[in-house]
């Protein structure tokens, strides 16, 4: 019903939190790197703090606490957050509009 990602490492940007989020399953994973960033607690997942094994049993029970209707309710916003940040056509978005802000910077280097 959700994907556990116990990382005790700072991950740059999970593949894994992505695919979850596109087939709509909320993700359980330690509050730190780019999972606290990608995760907003209580919205499309849970944070438990990394290695702390008593903290990530807490929010199993938790998970497993809810009805099927709030259950629901995370993996709508799980999927939603997929649409919203991490779709191909967003992505390809984001990356232009990278290197259109380096390109307008460095023109500004050059005659400034």
């Amino acid at each position: 019903t959700a994907l556990v990602f116990p990382s005790v490492w700072y991950e740059g940007m999970p593949l894994t939190i992505i695919e979850a989020f596109a087939c709509g399953v909320p993700v359980i994973a330690s509050r730190l790197g780019a999972m606290e960033s990608m995760i907003s607690d209580g919205y499309n997942g849970l944070h438990f703090e990394a290695g702390n094994e008593q903290d990530l049993k807490a929010h199993l029970e938790q998970w497993k606490s809810f009805d099927e209707a709030q259950q629901a309710v995370y993996k709508i916003n799980a999927r939603s957050t997929y649409e919203e940040y991490y779709t191909p056509e967003k992505n390809f978005q984001q990356l232009l509009s990278i290197y259109k802000n380096v390109i307008a910077e460095n023109g500004v280097r050059q005659h400034g």
